[in-house]
């Protein structure tokens, strides 16, 4: 039996995913993988908040920070890595152009290139502001933070979040937490530091219960988090940004002009520009259509998954989060093995409500489990449950172990103040 040859676009959550579970099926040794991915490694995201806040007092070196976080690309055995991006694709003739210039043949692809920041649009966004997106963004991050917690005995400083969905609660909770902790520890006066969590809606984290969202409040009360909501972004500048009131919906024409020492925006997602050259069916926001296997509509050997896949099943799609990317790849990497031994694939079933699991500094989480509330060290607990199973399962048990030993120890030093 000769090879197959699947080439996977993408190395994050759900091609590194599809990746691993292919070569421990039981066809593995027939099929040649190929991840290409302009970045070295495959980054757990769920932990770049941790990267960004961490260490302040303590000082840890960069590298330090990173071990949990970044699987690299090039060490993973019989994965062929290819450094480079894709340019375009042409599903006739089952070939992917790479930026490099090089052409690669495959038999079964898989697109899972995840998603971009939106900005949308908002002047000095892209310039001035900080994004959660990758460990080299979570690295700037924590330069300019340092730099302004050790400016701030001077003069008193402001962080602004922009956006209170799940990236941008966690990411406010753990800077708040940390430095509660530091003035404790008489490292910074107090309130030398404030965090500004500002968002469109009425409240932080809407897709939780009222219940929750109470909770929620709570804590980022007690942390000290300062809510502005009902406010969207204007506009962003060095030391400033610009804040539009939100009534009825629609933001106001007045700005108000604010002294920001540092802004990170988690706004949401768009996608990557090429999707958009790609000849496949696509949704109006610009997902590509899948169909119940996850394949695309007009090519059978052609898989989507991730943020950029929508599935046309007359409901809701899928949030665009990696547990989602990593619960397709179990089906996308199942029909791929349906289809080297040729059977029927199987079908991919939405779920129709996601389990949700949210960090709010220390050892403190809220979210929702098998539709059950749960909140406080419970959650907290169960939310480093599902980071460690992400290792587990596309790593060996070993170097699973390893990597989120390094996490806990690592990014606990945090969460023990």
């Amino acid at each position: 039996m000769s090879q197959t040859r699947v080439v996977i676009v993408g190395g994050g959550f759900g091609g590194f995913s599809v990746a691993k579970r292919l070569l421990r099926s039981r066809v593995a040794r027939h099929l040649a993988v190929t991840v290409i991915d302009p970045a070295s490694s495959s980054v757990y995201t769920p932990w770049l908040y941790e990267v960004a806040t961490g260490g302040f007092a303590a000082e840890h070196l960069p590298d330090d920070l990173v071990l949990a976080t970044d699987i690299p690309l090039g060490n993973e055995q019989r994965i062929r890595f290819r450094k480079t991006a894709m340019q375009s694709i042409d599903p006739v003739h089952r070939t992917v152009l790479c930026a490099d210039g090089s052409m690669v043949a495959y038999d079964i692809c898989v697109l899972s290139m995840g998603s971009v920041s939106n900005d949308f649009g908002i002047p000095g966004v892209k310039q001035c502001a900080g994004d959660l997106k990758r460990t080299s963004d979570a690295l700037l991050i924590r330069s300019e933070l340092l730099g302004v917690i050790q400016s701030a005995s001077k003069k008193t400083k402001r962080v602004i979040v922009a956006g209170a969905g799940a990236n941008g609660v966690e990411f406010a909770a753990e800077l708040a937490s940390t430095l509660r902790a530091m003035e404790k520890h008489g490292d910074i006066s107090k309130q030398s530091v404030e965090v500004m969590l500002v968002d469109s809606g009425d409240t932080p984290l809407k897709m939780l219960s009222p219940f929750l969202q109470n909770k929620t409040r709570a804590r980022l009360a007690d942390l000290g988090v300062v809510l502005r909501m009902h406010t969207v972004l204007a506009n962003v500048t060095e030391r400033a940004v610009g804040l539009r009131r939100v009534v009825d919906g629609v933001p106001g024409e007045k700005i108000e002009t604010i002294a920001c020492d540092f802004c990170v925006t988690t706004l949401g997602v768009a996608m990557p520009a090429i999707v958009a050259t790609l000849p496949f069916e696509r949704h109006a926001k610009g997902r590509i259509l899948v169909d119940d296997g996850l394949r695309t509509l007009g090519y059978r050997d052609v898989f989507v998954l991730g943020d950029a896949a929508f599935v046309n099943n007359g409901a809701f799609p899928d949030p665009q989060t990696a547990q989602v990317a990593v619960e397709q790849s179990i089906t996308v990497a199942r029909n791929i093995v349906s289809m080297v031994t040729k059977r029927p694939v199987g079908l991919y079933v939405p779920r129709k409500r996601w389990d949700i699991l949210v960090a709010l500094g220390g050892k403190y989480a809220v979210g929702r489990v098998l539709n059950i509330p749960i909140w406080g060290y419970t959650a907290y607990i169960l939310r480093r449950a599902v980071d460690a199973r992400y290792f587990f399962s596309v790593l060996p048990l070993f170097r699973a172990c390893v990597r989120v030993v390094k996490g806990v120890v690592m990014y606990g030093e945090n969460e023990t103040s």
